[in-house]
């Protein structure tokens, strides 16, 4: 029976709802975790009931002040509370989130001799790499079972940076799938979903100038928008400003009710991701875009990182390029006039059912967490080509 650590930045955060599921529900029972901070999340938090080591406060213990004062540096304290915490809970299999925050664990790892497998998400494998040097340590996840990301374009991305094409392997996630899509009013077509973070990576006022334009040539188009975040009062500005308040209901942080609620009742979802010109900042695979099409939602989207792998252009959803807000009216204009929606949101939901669901990303990081002579080759392939 295998202990499984998961080594996380922040535990608890809202909106990390794939941590969540690594902790608690791959190994129940069997798990710990290691967080650097324990500072509660601006979006609310969830508690873990598994055995947890807060860095930031492992450093305020009197061990880690007797340390200091024998002229130990702080990341040598560090690396002695987490040793001690793996071997107080004998944990032989850790996994890791984020590979920007997990590359400083990967030396002490190697040398307790604890496999780890380790998953990128997004940022980790765009933004953080403008930091100097961070490519070149990238290349010590050699040593890792397996290197993980959420999409195929960032596997590419990182035998790219030198790690061999054998240790990079795709999991795409996993989110809730409904037991059957909801079933829709004709008028769902013309009703629009955003949902995610206002963040520039998630183009909000692109998308609103795209809904914008859909609305001059559809009267009975509508928009619900579900998200706070540093861009929300712009958005609300161009909202105020163009007159579009009864089309479009910019919702903030709403509850799981209203989001449940709107996934149920909205036909066409609408995500307009971007590589943020400021820091590099872009998608893996957005989870929302895999929750929609598990709720049978057509999807109307940009041509982004890896969301081309799950919306495919005239099967499961339609595509444009990045800032391309004419041509995403567009594509919300032909949906909203016909009722292909339906259809592709039909071939979505059978895609998120197929890849998506947990009990498929469960399976999956079950293969690469066990041990390493059983993890085979073919096991390998099929991780780079989760389709």
């Amino acid at each position: 029976m295998r202990t499984l650590a998961v080594f996380t930045p922040q535990l608890g955060t809202v909106s990390e709802t794939f941590i969540r599921r690594h902790v608690e529900d791959l190994l129940p029972g069997r798990t710990v975790a290691v967080a650097a901070q324990s500072s509660h999340p601006m979006d609310g938090r969830w508690t873990a009931l598994c055995p947890v080591l807060y860095l930031d406060r492992s450093q305020l213990r009197p061990s880690a002040r007797v340390l200091r004062r024998l002229g130990q540096s702080h990341q040598r304290s560090i690396a002695y509370a987490v040793a001690q915490f793996l071997r107080r809970h004998r944990v032989d299999i850790v996994l890791g989130e984020y590979l920007d925050h997990f590359i400083d664990f990967v030396p002490l790892l190697d040398s307790l001799r604890i496999p780890y497998v380790v998953q990128g998400h997004g940022i980790d494998l765009s933004a953080a790499l403008r930091r100097p040097d961070l490519a070149e340590r990238y290349k010590l996840y050699r040593s890792a079972q397996i290197v993980l990301t959420r999409c195929e374009f960032h596997r590419r991305r990182l035998i790219g940076l030198g790690l061999p094409a054998e240790k990079v392997g795709v999991n795409p996630g996993g989110v809730d799938i409904p037991e059957r899509p909801p079933p829709r009013a004709p008028q769902a077509g013309k009703r629009f979903l955003a949902l995610g973070r206002m963040v520039p990576k998630k183009g909000p006022i692109y998308l609103l100038q795209a809904f914008r334009l859909c609305a001059e040539a559809d009267p009975e188009a509508t928009l619900d928008y579900i998200g706070d975040g540093e861009l929300l009062p712009a958005a609300r500005q161009f909202v105020d400003a163009l007159g579009l308040g009864e089309r479009v209901r910019l919702h903030g942080a709403a509850g799981n009710d209203v989001r449940d609620r709107l996934l149920r009742e909205c036909g066409i979802f609408v995500q307009h991701s971007v590589t943020d010109p400021d820091t590099g900042d872009e998608e893996g695979l957005p989870a929302a875009i895999q929750e929609a099409m598990a709720h049978g939602m057509a999807v109307v989207s940009t041509r982004h990182s890896g969301i081309a792998e799950a919306v495919e252009h005239g099967v499961t959803g339609l595509l444009v390029e990045e800032r391309d807000t004419r041509g995403m009216a567009q594509a919300m204009i032909e949906l909203a006039q016909s009722d292909d929606w339906r259809r592709l949101g039909a071939a979505g939901a059978e895609k998120a059912r197929r890849l998506y669901s947990w009990p498929a990303e469960r399976a999956r990081l079950l293969r690469f967490l066990a041990p390493a002579d059983t993890v085979n080759a073919a096991a390998v392939a099929a991780a780079a080509s989760p389709a």
